[in-house]
């Protein structure tokens, strides 16, 4: 089918462009969601007619969006959900859901369309995930997903900073137990100067008075 696009598709074409696309590619999304218009006759001169019109619009919405890239871009969001203990969601965090953590945010009007997103996040970290906040303006913000906000704060210091905590815990378990060790050895070592085997004198004074006496 050919139409004319309404905005920058990407891999496909410029705003004003007309371009052929598969039927079903135009009828299920580019057509519904008004980003392209059939390219008859008549909705070629209506698009010439309002081109000024459509572009000025697109220029104001693009300025808008690169407003607000400056505020969110590269901005982390604390997402909480339930996990096993290999860090499976018991669950998963959606397109919808990031729409959502990002309207709570007071960030407006950002659809599950515009969230770049394979497939849902199944599993705690911290993942980057790319915003559409206009066909030419995108932006890409982290959700640290944990199980707690402590979780979280040790994520988002990083893999090095957490081994440096683990490394601190076991340290202070190796002192501990050498502490132990030295107490152990030092009672082994305490012995009574009263209790120690000495030689009987007396009893070796005793025999020889006796051997004398024989001869």
């Amino acid at each position: 089918m050919k139409i004319i696009l309404l905005e920058k598709i990407e891999k496909l074409g410029q705003l004003g462009d007309v371009v052929n696309v598969k039927n079903g590619y135009a009828r299920n999304f580019l057509l519904p969601k008004a980003k392209a218009l059939r390219a008859t006759d008549d909705n070629l001169k209506y698009f010439e007619s309002k081109s000024v019109e459509i572009r000025k619009k697109n220029d104001k919405e693009m300025a808008s969006a690169a407003k607000l890239s400056g505020s969110i871009n590269n901005k982390t969001f604390v997402v909480i959900r339930q996990a096993g203990e290999n860090g499976q969601l018991f669950g998963s965090v959606t397109t919808r859901d990031i729409a959502n953590i990002l309207s709570d945010d007071g960030i407006p009007e950002i659809t599950r369309n515009q969230v770049s997103l394979v497939e849902p996040i199944k599993a705690l970290g911290i993942v980057d995930v790319r915003i559409d906040l206009h066909p030419e303006v995108s932006v890409i913000i982290k959700l640290n997903i944990a199980r707690t906000t402590e979780e979280a704060d040790l994520q988002e210091k990083g893999p090095l900073n957490n081994l440096d905590i683990e490394n601190t815990e076991i340290d202070s378990v190796v002192d501990v137990f050498e502490e132990g060790v030295e107490i152990n050895i030092d009672d082994s070592q305490d012995v009574d100067p009263d209790t120690e085997n000495t030689p009987d004198l007396d009893a070796d004074i005793t025999e020889d008075e006796a051997n004398k006496k024989e001869e």
